[in-house]
């Protein structure tokens, strides 16, 4: 099942199979606090933790798929939620790839924050591979490639309110 005719099957396969896993390692209690959650149509691949969502794609390409018209999917692209409920309401996707010589599996970790067309530059502010081991995944760390401090919050804040004197409701 290798010709362009079969790859919508062999990706429902492959989805099929990647929930049939990892559910047995969620039983085993190897996938931490995160859940497989009920598969919708298509046999989407789903993860979560608490609020924190995880959904695995096959990218178009070697691009992020964009989000299209549909409403649902540009809201899950946009991460409005992490406003509401802090970066854990973040929405993330996982891009799953295969190298075609070794044969094995990677998987691309990304946050979009926006919506773009087809062949637009996808708009990211995390884009990292998922390492293999379990040591290296434990031991990642965020390292911002920007400076937070400057224009990180989108209104103005008084320097006696960040520094925490200001007392709400006075003036």
């Amino acid at each position: 099942m290798t010709g362009r005719e079969y790859q919508p099957t062999v990706h429902h396969l492959a989805r099929a199979h990647s929930r049939r896993l990892l559910l047995a390692a969620g039983a085993a209690g190897d996938l931490g606090n995160w859940e497989v959650a009920k598969p919708k149509p298509n046999l989407q691949v789903l993860l979560h933790n608490d609020v924190l969502e995880f959904r695995l794609l096959l990218p178009a390409g070697k691009d992020v798929p964009p989000p299209g018209p549909n409403p649902a999917r540009q809201a899950y692209y946009t991460n409005i939620h992490d406003n509401l409920l802090g970066i854990r309401g973040s929405r993330l996707l996982g891009l799953w790839s295969i190298d075609p010589a070794s044969e094995e599996v990677s998987i691309r970790v990304v946050r979009p924050i926006g919506t773009w067309k087809w062949r637009a530059n996808a708009k990211l502010d995390i884009d990292f591979v998922l390492p293999r081991g379990v040591d290296t995944l434990e031991n990642l760390e965020f390292v911002p490639t920007e400076d937070l401090e400057q224009g990180f919050l989108p209104f103005e804040v008084d320097e006696d309110e960040q520094d925490g004197e200001a007392d709400a409701g006075q003036e």
